[in-house]
C-alpha cells in the first residue's frame, strides 16, 4: 500500500510561497503595471487583402525591420491579414507600408477605436469579473459552510492575482479574450477546490473522531490522481496552443498555463492548508469562551 503525502505539514512552505507570489504580483501590479491592449486603450485596425497568402509571421517581421513596435497581427478566416496599433503610433506609416509591399494589396478596413468606447470595455470587463466571483462566493457559500466558502475563495483571489501578476512580469496584452480567459481559470480553480473540498466532507461523516488534519491529508491523496490527471491533460492542451496558435491563442494559453499550474497548486496546498488553520482557531477561541 502507498503510503500517503502528508501534505499539511508543508504548509508553512507553502504559505511562504503563495505569499511570496501574492505580493511579488501585487508589487508589480503596482509599479509595472498590466499592458493593456487595444480592446482597452483604444487605437486603429488595419486590415488588408492580397493575392498571395500572407502568414502572420511575415507581417510581423516586416513591421519589425521598418522599426514599427507596438503592434498585433492577426489572419482572419478570409485569409486577410489585420494589423492593430495603440493610438499615438504612425498607423498612415504602416498602412502605407503594406500596400506597397505586397503586391496587389487592397485596404479592406481602416478604423479607429476611440477611448471612450475601450473605457467603456474596460468597465464592463471589470464589472464581468466581479460579477463571477460574487456568483462563485454565493455558490460556495450554499453548497459549503461559511468558512469553507471563506477559504476556496482566498485560494480564488490568490490564482486570480498570480496570474495577473504573470501578465504584468511577461508585459503581455491584455485583452478582452484574455479577461475570458480569467474568468474561465477561475472557474477551474473552483473546480479543483469543490472536488477536495466535498471529499473532506464525506470523509468527516464517515470517520468524525479523526483529527482534521489526518482527513485532509487522506483526502487530498485519495483525489490527487483525479486532479493531476485533469490538470496534465488540459495542461497540455494549453501548452500545444501557447506554442502553435499563433499570437492571439498564444497570449490566451499563457492565462491557462499559468492558471492550471497556480490553481492546482491552490487547491493542494492553499486552500486546504487556510481550512485546517482557521478551523483550529476558531476551535481554541470557542473554547477559550467556554471556559
Amino acid at each position: 500500500m502507498v503510503k500517503p503525502i502528508p501534505f499539511m505539514n508543508f504548509r508553512v512552505k507553502a504559505y511562504l510561497v503563495s505569499l511570496f507570489l501574492v505580493l511579488g504580483s501585487l508589487l508589480l501590479l503596482q509599479t509595472r503595471g498590466l499592458n493593456l491592449g487595444l480592446d482597452f486603450t483604444g487605437g486603429y485596425v488595419i486590415e488588408i487583402a492580397t493575392s498571395q497568402k500572407l502568414s502572420e509571421s511575415e507581417v510581423k517581421k516586416l513591421l519589425e525591420e521598418n522599426g514599427f513596435k507596438s503592434f498585433l497581427v492577426q489572419e482572419t478566416k478570409e485569409g486577410h491579414i489585420v494589423v492593430k496599433t495603440r493610438l499615438g503610433e504612425p498607423v498612415k506609416e504602416i498602412k502605407k507600408l503594406l500596400l506597397k509591399h505586397f503586391k496587389n494589396a487592397k485596404l479592406v478596413r481602416f478604423e479607429m477605436i476611440g477611448a471612450v468606447f475601450s473605457e467603456e470595455l474596460k468597465t464592463k470587463a471589470v464589472y464581468a469579473l466581479i460579477t463571477a466571483l460574487v456568483l462563485i462566493a454565493v455558490y460556495l457559500g450554499f453548497r459549503f459552510k461559511t468558512l469553507w466558502a471563506i477559504t476556496a475563495l482566498l485560494a480564488l483571489f490568490h490564482d486570480v492575482i498570480v496570474t495577473l501578476g504573470a501578465y504584468s512580469l511577461t508585459f503581455r496584452d491584455v485583452n478582452l479574450e484574455v479577461m475570458g480567459a480569467l474568468l474561465t481559470v477561475a472557474g477551474y480553480s473552483v473546480t479543483d477546490t469543490v472536488v477536495v473540498f466535498d471529499r473532506i466532507r464525506e470523509n468527516l461523516k464517515l470517520r468524525p473522531v479523526t483529527p482534521l488534519r489526518e482527513l485532509i491529508d487522506l483526502s487530498i491523496n485519495e483525489t490527487l490522481s483525479r486532479t493531476l490527471m485533469t490538470s496534465l491533460t488540459t495542461f497540455a492542451v494549453a501548452v500545444v496552443l501557447f506554442l502553435f496558435g499563433g499570437e492571439m491563442l498564444s497570449n490566451i494559453a499563457f492565462a491557462f498555463l499559468v492558471g492550471i499550474i497556480v490553481g492546482t497548486y491552490s487547491s493542494i496546498f492553499v486552500a486546504s492548508s487556510l481550512l485546517l488553520d482557521l478551523s483550529a482557531i476558531l476551535k481554541k477561541k470557542k473554547e477559550a469562551k467556554a471556559v
